[in-house]
C-alpha cells in the first residue's frame, strides 16, 4: 500500500455514531472497544497518534506504589489489577521488572517500613508479583555497588511491568485493533470547531497534511484530548464539572548506568521517587513534577539540571553526568484532575490523586475523559462503552479487542532470522524485537526483504526492513512518526547520529518524510 492511499478518503458522506477527538491511549482505546461493538467510528488527532502526552511517559505499567503514601489504597488496587491484566494480555509486549528502591537521604522511611509498605504493595496487588524483599547496606552494595552511600541505609526491592519499547506504539496498537473492527482512523486532523444541532454534531476539521477542511457528522462526541479537552470542550461550546491541573514531567536519555537488567529508584531532593530505567541499551532517568499552564511545555535547562543533580547524587558514577551526556529527551504534561470545589491552586497540588474521570452530556451526547494513566486504559475503553450503552446507543455483543493474540516467538522464526541477520550477535535482539513489536506481522517483515537483515543501528535491535515496513503500513507522514513514535530509534540515538546515518537518511528521503 502506497502511503497516500490512507489520505485518500474523505469522512464526509458517513454519520458516525462517534467521533474521538484525541488519539492518545484514553481516545486509542475508547475506538477500538467502541468499534468492536459495531459503532461507527471515527478517531481524528491534530497531530500522529500519541504525539502528545502519550508519547511521554516513564514506559511503567505499574500498581501506583507511591499513592500509597497519600493512601489512595482503592487507586492502587485498581491499578494493580489493571496491571496484571495488562501483563496478562500482553506476555510479548510487557515484561515483569524488578525496581530496586535505594533507601537514601531523602527516603521518607526506613528499611523496616519500607519493608512494611512493599508487603502491603504486594497484598493489594492479589500477590501476583514475586514477593518483595528487603537488604541492608552490605547486601544493597552487592547487588548494586553504583548507588551512593552517602546515609544510605539499605534498598527494598519489588516487581512492576514496563514496555520494552515506547508508549506511543503501544497506543498504535489498540489504533490497528480499531481499523480491524472498521474503525476510520485520521492523523493530523484538527478539530476546528462543533456544534450540536437537533441532537447531530456537526464538526469542522482541516487536514493538516493538505490544507482541505471537511466537516463531519456524528452522533456523539468523544473528548479524549488529554491536556486538551477543556479546549475541545470549548471548542464544542459545552461545559463540564471536571477541571484539570497541568504537571509537566520530564525524562533524559543518557548512556546505559547499570548492566543488570531492572529499574533503580530513588528519593530526590523533593521526596518524590526518582527512576532509572532500561531502554534498550540506554538508561531513561527521571522523572519531574512541575506545575504548568502551558500543554506544550518544553524541556528546560532547570529541568535537565534537576535531574542531572539527582542522578549525579543518587549513584557513585565513574564521569558525574552532565549536559553532553544527554542523548534524547522527553517532556510530558499530565493532565491531574480536580472538581469544582478545588484550585489546584495549593502547595501541595501535586498531590491531586492521579485517577481518571469520564464526564458525561446526555443531553448533547459528548464524553469526555479527564486525566488517567496507561496501566489503566482497558478500564477506561470499557467504561466507555458502558456510557455509550447508558446513552442510548445500541452496543453489539462483546468482542475482544485487546490483548496480543499470539503466543510466545517460534523457534522456527527465529531461525529464519538468524539465517538472514548481518550478525549472529545481532539475532536474538533483531528476532525478540520484531516478534514483540509486531506479532505474526514479523513474518511478513522478513519476507519482504530479499537483503540481510541489518540493524539500523548496533544494540537497538531495528532493522531497516523494519523502518521501511513500518512506513508502508503504519499510517507514516513524518519522519518522527516512525522515529519516533512507531519506533523508538529517536530515542535510543541522538539526533547526529540519526543525520550520519546515510542509509536512513535515504530511505527517509525516497519516501518524502524529509
Amino acid at each position: 500500500m502506497r502511503r497516500d492511499d490512507f489520505r485518500a478518503s474523505t469522512f464526509t458522506n458517513v454519520t458516525y455514531d462517534a467521533v474521538i477527538v484525541g488519539a492518545g491511549i484514553n481516545g486509542a482505546v475508547s475506538a477500538a472497544a467502541l468499534s468492536s461493538r459495531g459503532l461507527k467510528v471515527l478517531i481524528i488527532d491534530q497531530g500522529d497518534f500519541a504525539s502528545l502526552t502519550s508519547q511521554q511517559s516513564s514506559n511503567l505499567i505499574w500498581g501506583g506504589i507511591k499513592y500509597l503514601q497519600s493512601y489512595e489504597f482503592w487507586l492502587v488496587f485498581k491499578l494493580c489489577l489493571a496491571r496484571a491484566r495488562l501483563m496478562k494480555e500482553y506476555p510479548n509486549r510487557i515484561r515483569k521488572i524488578g525496581f530496586l528502591a535505594a533507601l537514601g537521604p531523602d527516603a521518607p522511611f526506613g528499611p523496616l517500613l519500607a519493608r512494611f509498605g512493599t508487603l502491603a504493595y504486594w497484598a493489594i496487588g492479589l500477590f501476583t508479583t514475586p514477593a518483595p524483599r528487603t537488604f541492608n547496606l552490605k547486601a544493597t552494595l552487592d547487588l548494586e555497588p553504583r548507588f551512593a552511600t552517602e546515609a544510605l541505609r539499605g534498598a527494598v526491592r519489588y516487581f512492576d511491568g514496563m514496555l520494552p519499547d515506547n508508549d506511543s506504539r503501544f497506543v498504535w496498537e489498540f489504533v490497528r485493533k480499531a481499523k480491524s473492527f472498521g474503525a476510520q482512523v485520521g492523523n493530523y486532523m484538527r478539530l476546528d470547531s462543533a456544534s450540536n444541532n437537533d441532537g447531530l454534531w456537526s464538526l469542522q476539521v482541516t487536514d493538516q497534511l493538505t490544507g482541505s477542511t471537511q466537516t463531519l457528522k456524528s452522533r456523539a462526541v468523544v473528548n479524549a484530548a488529554g491536556p486538551l479537552v477543556e479546549s475541545v470542550l470549548s471548542s464544542a461550546n459545552a461545559a463540564a464539572k471536571t477541571g484539570l491541573v497541568l504537571s509537566k514531567g520530564i525524562h533524559l536519555v543518557v548512556p546505559k548506568l547499570t548492566q543488570d537488567d531492572r529499574v533503580l529508584a530513588f528519593w530526590d531532593e523533593q521526596n518524590r521517587l526518582f527512576y532509572v530505567i532500561p531502554m534498550g541499551d540506554r538508561s531513561v532517568i527521571g522523572t519531574t513534577d512541575t506545575r504548568v499552564k502551558d500543554p506544550f511545555s518544553q524541556v528546560t535547562d532547570e529541568d535537565r539540571n534537576f535531574v542531572l543533580r539527582q542522578i549525579n547524587r543518587s549513584m557513585n558514577l565513574e564521569t558525574p553526568l552532565t549536559i553532553d551526556s544527554i542523548i534524547s529527551e522527553r517532556c510530558g504534561v499530565r493532565s491531574l484532575v480536580v472538581d469544582q470545589n478545588q484550585s489546584g491552586d495549593s502547595e501541595d497540588w501535586h498531590k491531586l490523586s492521579r485517577k481518571h474521570v469520564i464526564e458525561v452530556d446526555r443531553q448533547k451526547k459528548i464524553l469526555s475523559i479527564f486525566g488517567g494513566k496507561l496501566t489503566d486504559c482497558l478500564n477506561v475503553g470499557e467504561e466507555v462503552v458502558a456510557h455509550f450503552k447508558k446513552m442510548g446507543f445500541h452496543v453489539g455483543m462483546p468482542k475482544k479487542w485487546f490483548g496480543e493474540g499470539v503466543g510466545q516467538m517460534p523457534s522456527t522464526f527465529e531461525e529464519r532470522v538468524r539465517s538472514l541477520c548481518v550478525s549472529q550477535e545481532s539475532a536474538e535482539r533483531v528476532a525478540t524485537g520484531l516478534w514483540r513489536r509486531h506479532g505474526m506481522q514479523a513474518q511478513a517483515i522478513i519476507d519482504s526483504t530479499s537483503h540481510p537483515l541489518e540493524e539500523v543501528f548496533e544494540g537497538t535491535g531495528i532493522t531497516y526492513a523494519e523502518v521501511s515496513h513500518v512506513i508502508h503500513t503504519e499510517m507514516v507522514f513524518k519522519a518522527d512518526d516512525v522515529l519516533r513514535r512507531r519506533l523508538p530509534l529517536a530515542m535510543l540515538r541522538s539526533e547526529d547520529d540519526i543525520a550520519a546515518n546515510d542509509k536512513l537518511q535515504e530511505i527517509l528521503r525516497v519516501e518524502k518524510l524529509i
